[in-house]
């Protein structure tokens, strides 16, 4: 009985990875050349994402995403990924603010108010992005 939950539980883990690997490659298909370029590769996000969340302090990953801030750009979901790697809606908000000003796709901020707990956190995510206003790249 056991290996039988363990095998559905199995597949149905492959079966997510693989529709979550369609949908990226569909999201890659239809992104704008302009936001293609600009934001941070895969690769290199993968890598910015892991030293942050390997680092033990929050002011070091906060140090972190704001030296990576100075010549990167962010996708919506990328910054979300980064704000998951803190407990805490503050430190998100704080995460947030750094990034920002550097987001190529602000029409999908919905990604970011997901990682938020809290109304009033998510009303605060909207003015710091809606802050940034219209960016020339």
């Amino acid at each position: 009985m056991r290996s039988k939950w363990f095998i559905m539980i199995l597949l149905s883990c492959l079966a997510m990875g693989t529709i979550d690997a369609k949908a990226q490659d569909y999201r890659r298909k239809h992104e704008s050349r302009e936001q293609r370029m600009l934001r941070l590769s895969d690769e290199k996000f993968a890598i910015l994402y892991n030293k942050v969340k390997s680092t033990s302090f929050d002011d070091r990953k906060m140090d972190l995403i704001e030296v990576a801030s100075l010549g990167a750009f962010y996708s919506c979901e990328q910054c979300a990924l980064i704000m998951g790697v803190f407990s805490f809606g503050d430190k998100q908000l704080a995460a947030l603010r750094l990034m920002a000003p550097r987001i190529v796709d602000p029409h999908r901020a919905y990604l970011i108010y997901e990682k938020l707990t809290f109304q009033s956190e998510k009303d605060e995510a909207a003015r710091i992005i809606g802050g940034c206003g219209m960016r020339k790249y």
